[in-house]
C-alpha cells in the first residue's frame, strides 16, 4: 500500500511539472558497459558499467539575459582507473549513486558569469569549494577568469587565461595563482592545437614556477566516416618514464559506439586495456 501511495504522490506532483513550459528544459544522458584489464598485482580484470543523465534548465529575461542551471544524476558504477597521471592507475573503482552539486550561470553580450559549488566530502563544511568564473569572446580571442573560494585562510586559488583561435588552429595560456604563503603566481598552463582534413594534433603543458618542473602531453588523431583513432605521449611528473596510449572507436549511429584503448604508465610499469560500448542520448 505504501508503494501505491508513493507512486500516486509522484504522479500528482509531476502533473504540474509536465504542464510547465518544457521548452525551458532539456535532457541528455550517457551509459556504457564493457571490460577492463590491468597487469596490476599479477593481473586484474573487471566488467565495467556506468550511466548518468543531465537535466538542464534555461530561460531569458525580458532584457535579453540568458540564465540557467543543470543537474547530473549518476548511478552506482563499476570501472577501472585509466588515468595514467594518478597513483591508483589500474585499480578497480566503484562509486555510489550521486547528484551533482549546485551550479548556475547568467550570460549576455558582455560574456558569461557562473557560480559552481563542490561539497567535496558531504557533511564537512570546512572543505567546501565555491568557484566564480567569467568568460567572453572578442573576435578570435577568448578570456577566461576564475576565483575559487574555500573556508579558512590561505586556501583560495585564481586563474586568468586567454585563447587565440585562427580557424582550425588555436593557442592558449593560463596563469594560475594560489593564496598559500601569500598570493603569487604558482604555475602556467600553455599549449595549442590544429586540425585539418580529418587529422588533429595538440600539445598541452604546465610549468611549475615553484618546483621548476615541466609536464606535457601531446596528442594526435584521425577520423574518417564512422572511424576515429587517437594516440598520446605524456610526461606527467619528474620521473624519467614517458607514458603513452592509443584508442579507437566506431560510431554505430543513433548515439552508440564501440571503443577500445590501451594506456601504459612507464613510471609504474603498468598498463590498462579496455573495451566498451558507449551510448549517448
Amino acid at each position: 500500500m505504501k508503494k501505491v501511495l508513493l507512486a500516486s504522490t509522484i504522479l500528482v506532483g509531476t502533473a504540474g511539472f509536465a504542464a510547465a513550459d518544457t521548452a525551458n528544459f532539456s535532457f541528455s544522458g550517457a551509459a556504457s558497459f564493457g571490460f577492463a584489464y590491468s597487469n596490476l598485482a599479477g593481473g586484474t580484470g573487471t566488467p565495467t558499467v556506468s550511466s548518468e543523465f543531465t537535466a538542464a534548465m534555461s530561460s531569458t529575461t525580458d532584457g535579453g539575459l540568458n540564465f540557467g542551471s543543470s543537474i547530473t544524476v549518476s548511478s552506482a558504477s563499476r570501472g577501472m582507473d585509466d588515468d595514467n597521471t594518478t597513483t591508483t592507475f589500474g585499480t578497480v573503482t566503484t562509486s555510489g549513486s550521486s547528484i551533482s552539486d549546485a551550479n548556475a550561470y547568467v550570460s549576455g553580450d558582455w560574456g558569461k558569469f557562473s557560480v559552481s559549488y563542490d561539497a567535496n566530502v558531504a557533511g564537512i563544511t570546512t572543505d567546501d569549494n565555491v568557484t566564480f568564473a567569467y568568460s567572453n569572446t572578442w573576435g578570435d580571442f577568448t578570456v577566461d577568469a576564475a576565483y575559487s573560494w574555500m573556508p579558512g585562510a590561505g586556501n583560495d586559488t585564481a586563474s586568468l587565461g586567454g585563447t587565440y583561435s585562427m580557424g582550425a588552429y588555436s593557442v592558449y595560456a593560463t596563469l594560475n595563482m594560489d593564496e598559500v604563503g601569500g598570493w603569487g603566481l604558482d604555475n602556467i598552463d600553455f599549449g595549442g592545437s590544429a586540425s585539418m582534413s580529418g587529422f588533429s594534433a595538440g600539445v598541452d603543458a604546465n610549468y611549475d614556477l615553484v618546483t621548476k618542473d615541466l609536464t606535457w602531453k601531446a596528442t594526435a588523431g584521425y577520423g574518417t566516416g564512422a572511424w576515429s583513432l587517437g594516440v598520446f605521449v605524456e610526461d606527467d611528473d619528474t620521473l624519467n618514464g614517458v607514458d603513452f596510449g592509443a584508442n579507437g572507436s566506431y560510431d554505430l549511429g543513433g548515439g552508440m559506439n564501440i571503443s577500445a584503448a590501451l594506456i601504459r604508465d612507464n613510471d609504474l610499469k603498468l598498463y590498462v586495456a579496455e573495451a566498451s560500448v558507449g551510448m549517448s542520448f
